[in-house]
């Protein structure tokens, strides 16, 4: 009689290849085997259907990989991005599932498969339940379904880049063309700080899950309730996801001013106390980068109430201004 197989690790970053060979243990070893004799390779139907198997049951969801994710899934085990054909009877080999690295990445199919499994088990399954999440899709067959649909229509699928992250793809119109834009993946930290849903209510871009469900009706149920005020009497603060960045520099009247020292952010530094004085200088803070080629000046004024009055300016800005 012959047990369940059994890895013994030494280290935590072992777990993922220990799992990999107990996986491709159980799932192929031929009954009445000599014993450690496993194939090398196998059938992808067998493959595929094993790592359903494995989904089903570590997300805990009834939701199965579909006909596109398990096409994708072979077109990314066997390099293949632009193979329509089937792929059940083509064989795949344990280093394909799990010694050579993908093309162009630094991680082998087995740990991207594990990381978005796990993504999906700590911070997607209700998501992925519903059949909000497209999941393993290519960037090919994004554009495809996207670029005949609506400007705003959206999909969430796992990044191909990274372990462990999922991104939203959406279509805009550019001058009347289709552009199909990735946003930066989401990962578990990202989960952990903003919950998807509050993730996907914040961003304006996005309109339409895919095909025509409008987001708010996918996704209410997910979003936050609003922020009760804590017996510590503070506000309360909530962060908010963008899509793009903010400008590093204003031009204001021809003069450029860091972001940070926009005319609307400076502090008034009038009739401060003294005390007061240096924690509104402390904002005022400049990247090194970004320095003034003359430092700021601070002429005092002493006025009748013994307050100190300071007048802030750039004297390199002065020198360009024609009133001056």
């Amino acid at each position: 009689m012959i047990s369940q197989p059994v890895v013994i690790i030494v280290h935590g970053s072992q777990d993922n290849n220990a799992v990999a060979t107990i996986i491709w243990d159980c799932a192929f070893a031929e009954p009445d085997r000599v014993p450690f004799v496993v194939p090398d390779r196998v059938l992808w139907q067998m493959m595929v259907e094993t790592l359903n198997v494995k989904f089903r049951s570590e997300v805990q969801t009834n939701h199965e990989l579909d006909a596109y994710n398990k096409h994708f899934l072979a077109q990314k085990i066997f390099d293949m991005p632009g193979y329509s054909d089937d792929f059940s009877h083509m064989m795949v080999t344990w280093c394909q599932f799990n010694k050579e690295v993908l093309m162009g990445r630094s991680f082998t199919f087995w740990q991207w498969f594990d990381g978005a499994m796990d993504l999906t088990k700590k911070h997607l399954r209700p998501y992925w339940s519903d059949g909000l999440i497209f999941g393993f899709i290519g960037k090919q067959h994004v554009h495809l379904i996207l670029k005949e649909s609506p400007s705003g229509t959206f999909l969430l699928r796992f990044s191909d880049s990274e372990i462990g992250g999922i991104t939203i793809a959406y279509v805009a119109y550019e001058n009347g063309m289709p552009v199909i834009q990735n946003i930066q993946p989401f990962n578990k930290k990202d989960l952990e700080i903003r919950c998807l849903g509050d993730r996907i209510r914040d961003i304006d871009e996005i309109l339409y899950l895919y095909p025509n469900l409008p987001k708010h009706d996918a996704f209410k149920k997910y979003y936050s309730g609003r922020q009760q005020p804590t017996s510590s009497g503070y506000i309360p603060v909530t962060l908010q996801t963008k899509v793009g960045s903010e400008p590093s520099v204003l031009n204001v009247d021809g003069n450029t001013f860091p972001a940070s020292l926009s005319p609307d952010n400076l502090p008034d530094l009038n009739s401060l106390p003294m005390d007061q004085f240096q924690e509104a200088l402390g904002a005022l803070q400049i990247p090194d980068n970004e320095e003034p080629s003359n430092p700021p000046v601070f002429p005092l004024h002493n006025t009748q109430d013994g307050t100190m009055e300071y007048d802030f300016f750039y004297p390199d800005l002065l020198e360009k201004s024609p009133a001056c």
